[in-house]
């Protein structure tokens, strides 16, 4: 038995040395970093929303990188202002890809996006990054290849709708569908803040108010002017609304029911709109409670120091002292915690409502002085100035 072991020893013993005889040493491959030449179909484009921009605008080209052996390449493509040099450019990962091509309208937003300025013709700069993919998935040991760089001059249009007719500063209602009704509803200038719109946006006004049924009203620009007004061409028009013309012949039929109405008047359509309302929507009145006030939390607040002023049907303003540290809230009713309105931020932002409102509250500004907080319920904001 121990000389069938002493063979088996002997045996393998002889196959490591056969196996050890044959091992290679694999060659180490030296990669050699080729060139790459990026080219544009254009240099300078003119950027055109015809057709919802979906026509060709751009198309870039590379060649493959060639490194001497056969490797895995990511091409990053990197687009920067030329003020920006590349520091923080837009990139977009095209793994194998070897071009890359843009509509009107997705170079127009990456345009915008860079600091160009609509109408105004403008620079990019833009370069391809070659990367050696690693086998472990690791950073790249071998250097970065950029191709050339590309200057395109870009004239971006703006994305800003357009209104139809020139926006008025202001917007007011008047006629005998308003409170006034027959006997007073014609009286001009009109009762603000009741009868004057608010601003939703730069093309978009609002109200909320009660309308008298069966009744008729204009739009004014100017309080207490006649001088100007928009109105309709159609001698009947529908009292849930339509189209409006400056200056046109004939008045807006109210809605047929006397009740709360929301009037929404659009300058980019050139229209106005007419829906019934939901009482509350809109407080009649509005308050600031709050530890970065000089009140505190005390609940009723100091009146008229601690009340907003209401600017329009909509929107109400308050200028006001406030402490450096500490929160504060928007009570629609002085002395009632039932419900409140807030918001996330120190400079403003989305309104929120009772339950929506952080627990924290709305953050103080960080720095003392007096401010001018602007809510608007149109457009559920509030800003802090």
């Amino acid at each position: 038995m121990k000389t069938i072991f002493n063979r088996l020893t002997i045996v393998a013993a002889a196959v490591l040395i056969v196996l050890a005889g044959c091992k290679k040493n694999l060659p180490q491959v030296t990669l050699t970093p080729g060139t790459s030449m990026l080219t544009a179909s254009a240099t300078t484009v003119v950027l055109d929303s015809t057709g919802g921009g979906s026509g060709t605008a751009l198309t870039l080209n590379w060649p493959a990188v060639a490194y001497g052996a056969q490797v895995a390449v990511t091409y990053t493509l990197e687009i920067d202002s030329v003020n920006g040099n590349f520091s923080k450019p837009v990139s977009i990962n095209l793994a194998t890809g070897l071009s890359m091509s843009y509509t009107m309208a997705g170079l127009n937003t990456l345009a915008l996006s860079l600091g160009l300025a609509p109408s105004v013709a403008g620079q990019l700069q833009v370069r391809v990054a070659a990367d050696v993919d690693q086998s472990t998935g690791a950073a790249s040991t071998v250097a970065t290849v950029f191709s050339n760089v590309v200057s395109l001059t870009l004239t971006p249009y703006s994305t800003i709708p357009q209104p139809l007719y020139p926006v008025p500063a202001n917007l007011y209602l008047v006629g005998s569908a308003t409170p006034g009704g027959p006997a007073t509803g014609w009286n001009n200038p009109v009762p603000v803040p009741s009868q004057q719109f608010t601003q939703i946006d730069a093309n978009t006004f609002g109200m909320v108010i009660q309308l008298v049924g069966g009744e008729q009203f204009l739009l004014l620009p100017v309080n207490g002017d006649w001088s100007h007004k928009y109105a309709v061409t159609s001698g009947n028009p529908s009292p849930t609304g339509g189209p409006f013309v400056p200056d046109a012949a004939n008045n807006m039929n109210g809605p047929v029911a006397s009740g709360l109405y929301q009037i929404i008047v659009d300058f980019v359509k050139g229209t106005y709109t007419i829906t019934p309302a939901v009482a509350g929507a809109i407080p009649t009145n509005l308050f600031l409670v709050g530890d970065a006030t000089a009140g505190g939390w005390a609940n009723p607040v100091p009146v008229p120091t601690q009340q907003f002023t209401q600017t329009s049907s909509g929107e109400f303003k308050i200028s006001i002292p406030l402490l450096s540290t500490g929160s504060y809230l928007f009570l629609p009713v002085n002395g009632d915690w039932t419900n409140k309105y807030g918001g996330a931020s120190a400079t403003g932002g989305p309104l929120l409502y009772d339950a929506a409102v952080p627990s924290s509250n709305t953050p103080g500004p960080g720095v003392a002085g007096t401010y001018t907080i602007d809510v608007n319920f149109f457009s559920n904001t509030y800003t802090v100035q």
